[in-house]
């Protein structure tokens, strides 16, 4: 692409230049043959844009943006140091957990070469800028940062709009997740639905590497994921992945991850267990789509609660086979955790497992409806309780143990909706043996989102619908529970606007669901630690485990949990004014 750092050799395009090819004009004359046959624009036929000669990148002066140099928001953000920086930053705490577009190696090399798509780099630093701690952002709240970088990406993306290349692809996509963090639906859907028209319009040749090949399985991958989740904040249904096997990763996670492109490129043949978690999560889509289609259902009355619990029935057990078929390796346990995240895919694994939890505790939500417990197995909900308090435990988990951060914006609305499942023990439940630890669980999602609130502006509207629903808790006669439009909405529609909730009187007033005589916890996974575990000992003799420097805005947080004395209803009030203060400083928040 003519955005790429360095220019080439006369002669001799980008593509083949990188990947040291002879470079051959096409029978057309307009591209080389290796761009015409992976269907990508070729340098040769496009007017170079002005470099830097001294090693390829822009300067300052160039006029790559305003032309009065000290009205040019990139003023001091053009500097190599800041790009390697934050691309570095990019790949720890944004690359392989919502996506799996690049391979590591390649791009980082490519980086230090000089020839590095700047679309990408661009891109890349507005995700990432969020959590440096250079000095050049001081003044700067960390989910302002990245805006400036975002501006320069969609520019340099527009003379590509009708070129479709790999590398456009991922460049939309990079722009599609930076929109939706903002809270930007329409350019989010936009920019994903470019990703996907782009990739449409491309093959694999016979002479792609496999570096390529894989980047194009995994981009395409990627892409349905984006589709599925945009699709429904959009209330549409999300488009289908072709079936063809091309879309899959061929490569393992692990191999993918750190080697190099030569081995890879030299048939390298994969000689240990695999450990394919990205290939195991596209496999819970379909899944997670029939999940929204059925709770679309119920709360429109299209279906009634009892097909909905026969349905339901059937994706539990989708989910669990699974969940069960999964490799020894990948399934969900401390130990497994704990030997990934020493091979730094601890945030694939959490990544895929909160995934599979999530999925299950919305299947499940409509049973802690007050009438549910008397037309369906009181254990549903207790399944629920289950699956939001495993969620509790991987962002306890994420904050805790190195190389597990899930920093990610989605995460937050899927803690918001076990929050939700945490506010009805505390607000219905009579076994009082319980109610301490789902305090915590409760207070303990309530410190994640304040950390992810401060990165990802979007994380603001969740923790404001969250106080919506716990408004109808606290005012309504009805059961605030109830499947009702408005509560679909709020679990599948994680972007969108919401009004206040009118709830109907479907049920009466003070009807609950009965207490259980266990712990909501009690069966949810096998060794799994708690969360006074990581509490306690995240610093005691483990070198995986790190202990957070928390803000001191959370001893008040931390002083209700302890309070015996302050009822369930006071502690969700006080911990959601908390959370929704905006005196909080958010420039005092950085990643360990």
């Amino acid at each position: 692409m003519s955005t790429d750092l360095r220019r080439p050799r006369a002669g001799a395009c980008v593509t083949c230049r990188s990947r040291k090819r002879r470079c051959i004009p096409s029978s057309t004359g307009d591209a080389c043959q290796l761009c015409h046959s992976l269907s990508r624009p070729c340098s040769l036929s496009v007017p170079p844009a002005r470099r830097d000669i001294d090693g390829g990148y822009p300067r300052a002066s160039e006029d790559t943006g305003p032309s009065n140099a000290s009205e040019d928001p990139l003023t001091g953000l053009t500097s190599r140091q800041i790009w390697i920086e934050l691309v570095h930053l990019y790949f720890r705490f944004i690359h392989d957990i919502p996506h799996t577009i690049f391979h590591e190696p390649t791009f980082l090399r490519r980086l230090d070469e000089g020839t590095a798509p700047m679309i990408h780099v661009y891109a890349m630093c507005a995700l990432a800028a969020r959590f440096s701690s250079n000095p050049v952002f001081d003044g700067t709240a960390p989910c302002d940062r990245g805006k400036v970088f975002a501006t320069e990406a969609v520019r340099l993306s527009q003379p590509y709009m009708i070129s479709p290349s790999l590398e456009t692809v991922q460049g939309f996509l990079l722009i599609g997740y930076f929109l939706s963090g903002e809270g930007n639906v329409d350019g989010k859907h936009i920019y994903i639905g470019l990703a996907r028209l782009h990739a449409e319009r491309l093959s694999l040749g016979d002479n792609a590497s496999a570096v390529h090949e894989e980047e194009y399985r995994r981009s395409w991958l990627s892409i349905h994921v984006a589709s599925h989740w945009s699709a429904w904040d959009m209330a549409m249904e999300p488009m289908s992945l072709p079936q063809e096997p091309d879309f899959m990763p061929n490569i393992d996670d692990a191999t993918f991850h750190t080697v190099s492109a030569e081995v890879l490129n030299a048939n390298y043949v994969q000689d240990s267990p695999r450990c394919d978690m990205w290939a195991q999560m596209a496999r819970t889509l379909g899944i997670y789509a029939k999940v929204n289609t059925l709770m679309r259902q119920l709360s429109c009355d299209k279906i009634s609660f009892a097909d909905y619990c026969a349905q339901a029935a059937e994706v539990e057990l989708a989910l669990d086979e699974w969940a069960a078929n999964l490799p020894p390796r990948l399934a969900w346990n401390f130990d497994n955790l704990m030997f990934l995240a020493g091979r730094r895919l601890g945030q694939i694994y959490l990544a895929m497992h909160i995934g599979y939890f999530h999925f299950k505790q919305m299947l499940l939500f409509p049973f802690l409806d007050a009438r549910a417990a008397r037309n369906s197995r009181p254990d549903h909900a207790f399944k629920c309780k289950d699956s939001a308090a495993v969620v509790s435990s991987i962002l306890q988990y994420s904050r805790n143990i190195k190389h597990c951060e899930l920093d990610y914006f989605i995460y937050g609305h899927i803690g918001v909706v076990s929050s939700c499942v945490h506010l009805h023990t505390l607000l219905f439940s009579d076994d009082y043996r319980e109610l301490p630890m789902v305090r915590q669980r409760l207070v303990s999602n309530f410190q994640y989102l304040m950390t992810v609130k401060s990165y990802w502006p979007i994380v603001e509207h969740y923790t404001t619908h969250l106080r919506t629903f716990q408004n109808s808790c606290r005012d309504s006669m009805s059961d605030p529970f109830v499947l009702d439009n408005w509560m679909a909405r709020f679990l599948i529609e994680h972007s969108s606007l919401l009004s206040e909730r009118q709830l109907a009187p479907h049920a009466e007033p003070g009807t609950s669901i009965q207490p259980d005589h266990k712990s909501s916890s009690g069966n949810a996974t096998p060794a799994r630690p708690s969360i006074e575990f990581l509490t306690a000992q995240g610093s005691e003799n483990n070198e995986a485990m790190v202990t957070l420097e928390e803000p001191a805005q959370w001893d008040d947080l931390s002083r209700l949990l302890h309070d015996q004395e302050i009822t369930g209803e006071a502690l969700i009030n006080s911990a959601l004014s908390w959370l929704l203060d905006d005196r909080y400083d958010s420039n005092q928040v950085t990643p360990t």
